[in-house]
């Protein structure tokens, strides 16, 4: 793994198996290959604390194809379950070839699976309120917006803007926190340190309201407490 850098963290931190890591599958973005997803999982395998988490954002890519590509609502949800339930099979069949001791360590989750918490809709509902009150943050999400989509061939309109918006604002609480999974039955644990393929003005306010240097009153409402790391890493 090329690690290019690590923000929230030491390398060496990491490397030590200080953090539970989890891998977030953008289902848009093509670098998300069985071969670089296999990559991923293994470098994960080496590094993590217990075990691996990958979550695969279908709920965002929905957003993304009704924003984007004009699907109406249940149209989208389908059309993204369908890209979900395809990479999840990817994923499932890059277990089956890990060694039989490692295979139980790679969980696998939907996006809607690490956002079903109290904590995760109270966060949501304050990145919401300081949207829709807040003029300099919804900017910066607005520029977050752009900085992903506006070179795309997509007319970005002021619906389209609010409804990608939303999109970064659903996502902001997972990385904030730590995405926080359950297996069945079984009492859950957060997943701080995430690994993906390019960082982008997205991950300056993540890190930011984090530590408290953009947008403190929003950032203390959030009442995180979770150590998070983020790193930027590529398939060698």
């Amino acid at each position: 793994m090329r690690i290019v850098q690590c923000f929230g963290a030491t390398e060496k931190e990491v490397e030590s198996g200080k953090f539970n890591i989890w891998i977030g599958i953008s289902l848009g973005n093509k670098y998300f290959t069985k071969e670089n997803i296999k990559e991923y999982i293994l470098w994960a395998l080496e590094n993590t604390k217990e075990n691996v988490l990958i979550v695969v954002g279908d709920r965002l890519y929905a957003i993304k194809l009704e924003a984007l590509d004009k699907y109406n609502k249940m149209r989208a949800f389908q059309v993204a379950a369908r890209f979900g339930d395809k990479k999840e099979q990817e994923v499932n069949e890059i277990i089956e070839e890990l060694p039989k001791e490692k295979r139980g360590l790679v969980k696998i989750a939907r996006f809607r699976q690490v956002t079903d918490t109290k904590y995760y809709e109270a966060r949501l509902g304050v990145l919401r309120d300081g949207y829709k009150n807040n003029e300099e943050f919804r900017e910066c999400v607005i520029n977050i917006v752009k900085d992903i989509y506006g070179k795309s061939i997509h007319t970005l309109t002021d619906e389209v803007i609010d409804k990608l918006a939303e999109y970064v604002l659903i996502e902001l609480p997972v990385y904030l926190n730590g995405a926080y999974y359950h297996d069945s039955g079984k009492t859950g644990k957060y997943y701080e340190c995430t690994l993906y393929p390019g960082l982008g003005l997205i991950d300056e306010l993540i890190i930011g309201l984090h530590n408290g240097s953009l947008f403190p009153e929003i950032a203390k409402k959030l009442k995180l407490h979770n150590q998070i790391v983020i790193i930027e890493g590529y398939a060698n």
